[in-house]
């Protein structure tokens, strides 16, 4: 089964525009499947076949590889899309697209090798967590990695590890090599399926690996800075935030003659401004780090991830005021998605490139500090 009517796959010669037109109807179609996403913790078959048609696994790809190379604006927009239909699918899609960074740094005919099909999904921990030991040619590989977002239905595996020298890279391989272990039982994003899963000893060829530093073989904007795939996460609590508003104003708008509080409606109208606020704030840093790029500057760093960390903030609050403002009709699940909403708001924000830690991060750079920090 889709979730909307759309091909069986993505064909060649897709566009940007017609990627977002098909994520719009997809997404129209994701709540339908939240009970059963929830309930059973990873996403349905038939709910990956339809984003795999939508074409969007490709859009951080280059052309010559299948790609449709949107924009990191236009990706954010769609990762906010699917979240607004649901959090978990979203999550999951955003993860995926962590493929193209074996693009950045392996030759094309590699990438080709472990990537036959554009459409694979990936799931992807960089943390260096595994160990290694030489093999001829490659690695043996063993270690176990935590919070690995869709690796109950994913394909392929980016896996970071240590180098028997103590450099860290990151391994490709099948993700039918990785043993899954039954330890996400989250409050929110249950969807996600994001287990543990660990390897033993299983040979990776070397040129299947690359380093977490890109060699810089690719000159596109989108590839230019290792960030740019992390900025898309900014969607999740944007379009978590919308579907929450839109489902507190048909609920209240049903009871506008018997209010659950006599403030309600400046509530609803305060969950809207602290979600538009978040909308202009992460989109106009996107633009202006996207326009920038283009021309061959550097933008300013820590901004994007501060409106990213804003966005979840704000994002929080008003799904959280939405909820107390609808009442005791917030909590049926099966009624209104408001307390899923909550949930997975609260579990997206705990996410290290997202979290309270980014402002002291930031406040620290602003006051001319250098923080190592990859998330900034």
């Amino acid at each position: 089964m889709t979730v909307v009517e759309l091909p069986q796959r993505a064909e060649a010669g897709l566009t940007a525009a017609s990627v977002m037109d098909r994520v719009r109807a997809y997404a129209a179609g994701l709540p339908a499947y939240a009970q059963e996403i929830e309930q059973t913790g990873r996403i349905p078959g038939g709910v990956l076949d339809g984003l795999k048609a939508t074409g969007l696994l490709r859009a951080a790809l280059p052309p010559a590889l299948g790609g449709v190379e949107m924009t990191v604006p236009d990706i954010t927009r769609a990762v906010d899309l699917l979240a607004e239909g649901d959090a978990s699918v979203a999550w999951c899609a955003a993860v995926a697209l962590n493929a193209a960074l074996a693009v950045v740094s392996l030759p094309a005919e590699v990438f080709t090798e472990l990537f036959p099909d554009p459409d694979l999904i990936t799931a992807t921990v960089l943390p260096p967590a595994g160990q290694s030991v030489r093999r001829d040619g490659g690695y043996l590989l063993s270690g176990r990695w935590t919070y690995g977002s869709g690796i109950t239905h994913a394909d392929r595996v980016l896996a970071g590890f240590r180098t028997p020298e103590g450099a860290p890279r990151i391994a490709v391989f099948d993700a039918a090599h990785a043993r899954v272990l039954d330890t996400w039982n989250p409050t929110g994003l249950r969807g996600t399926g994001s287990h543990d899963f660990e390897v033993t000893e299983l040979f990776v060829p070397e040129r299947h690996t690359f380093g977490l530093l890109p060699s810089g073989t690719r000159q596109e904007p989108l590839h230019l800075r290792a960030d740019n795939l992390a900025l898309k996460m900014a969607g999740v609590p944007l379009g978590i935030g919308r579907s929450a508003l839109n489902a507190a104003r048909e609920i209240l708008a049903a009871r506008r003659g018997a209010l659950p509080r006599p403030g309600a409606p400046a509530d609803l109208a305060h969950a809207e401004s602290l979600i538009g606020a978040a909308d202009a704030y992460v989109y106009a840093t996107l633009e202006a780090a996207w326009a920038a790029q283009a021309a061959g500057l550097a933008p300013e760093r820590g901004t994007a991830a501060l409106a990213r960390q804003f966005a979840h903030r704000a994002c929080r609050e008003a799904v959280q005021l939405l909820y107390d403002t609808v009442g005791s009709a917030s909590v049926y699940t099966e009624r209104t998605p408001l307390d899923r909403c909550l949930r997975d708001v609260i579990t997206a924000s705990r996410h290290v490139a997202s979290s309270e830690t980014i402002l002291d991060g930031v406040g620290d750079l602003r006051l001319g500090g250098d923080p190592a920090s990859p998330h900034l």
